[in-house]
């Protein structure tokens, strides 16, 4: 129901995306995992920063071997950061807190480095301390449109819906087309009980990608809450021939199939829902969905 792409990662109920795409400038993570523009470097450190096709491995040991035998504080940093993120690509959030302490140590003043360690205490539940990176990330690069969505998406799994909007607000205002951005939005406003101000933000969450189950499971979801079944049915029939495996889709047709009589078929999507996330009824319950 949100998109927490973050580094491509998935979600917690529907798609909350953590994320970290390019802006206009190079974003925290062109900076990290690319370097800069035109940099002349070995082939561990392109391994390293994930050139090449490199896989979560390469990058991991590429980097090893620069930490090894690099001395300059500011490289070092940039190396830790890098190893950090393939091991969030890897679905490893405790060791890349560890790298993203060190970066931090090497390099206090490395944007990345926070919002990387913020997504990855997002992805543990760890809000608090999530908020407290973003925070000193944006305190670096006050004009980060990512920060401001990851720090939103942060508030919005609080339940914080106001705050949420408003950084959303932000990311938008930075960067008009981030689809993404949009689709929390909406999300928030839907839990929020802002209806309409959240269809409208998952329409232009649409136009702006189409075809994103995502973005069809919050539109979704919107219907459900406004009562247009139909409408609602369409849309998680489309995100899941996009992504069969949405938990939050299939429990939403489930819900939508159970009002409107089909209660075979309702059955068997909340079934598989809850085989996906086993907490997925809980989720639903908590934004009045049951």
């Amino acid at each position: 129901m949100w998109t927490m792409r973050a580094f491509a990662y998935g979600a917690v109920m529907a798609s909350a995306v953590l994320v970290a795409g390019p802006v206009v400038a190079q974003s925290f993570w062109e900076r990290l995992i690319f370097g800069t523009p035109g940099s002349d470097t070995p082939q561990e450190w392109q391994m390293c920063q994930g050139k090449g096709n490199a896989t979560i491995e390469q990058r991991i040991n590429g980097c090893t071997m620069e930490i090894a035998n690099e001395d300059d504080k500011r490289n070092l940093a940039g190396a830790y950061a890098n190893r950090a993120r393939a091991y969030q690509d890897r679905g490893d959030q405790d060791h890349a807190i560890q790298d993203y302490d060190q970066a931090i140590r090497n390099n206090p003043k490395l944007a990345g480095a926070y919002f990387g360690r913020g997504a990855a205490y997002t992805q543990k539940g760890a809000y608090d301390l999530a908020l407290q990176d973003y925070n000193q990330a944006l305190k670096i690069e006050p004009s980060n449109a990512e920060a401001f969505f990851n720090r939103g998406t942060n508030y919005s799994m609080q339940g914080q819906y106001d705050r949420a909007v408003a950084d959303f607000d932000q990311a938008i205002r930075l960067k008009p087309i981030f689809p993404a951005a949009f689709n929390n939005r909406c999300s928030a406003r839907a839990k929020a009980g802002q209806l309409q101000q959240a269809l409208a933000d998952c329409e232009e969450a649409w136009r702006q990608r189409p075809n994103d189950p995502n973005n069809l499971d919050t539109r979704a979801f919107t219907y459900l809450k406004l009562g247009q079944v139909d409408r609602a049915l369409a849309d998680y029939n489309a995100a899941l021939g996009l992504n069969p495996n949405l938990p939050s889709s299939l429990y939403g047709r489930g819900l939508v199939k159970l009002k409107k009589g089909d209660r075979r078929g309702a059955t068997t999507d909340m079934a598989s829902a809850k085989s996906i996330q086993p907490d997925i009824a809980e989720e639903f319950a908590r934004y009045g969905m049951k």
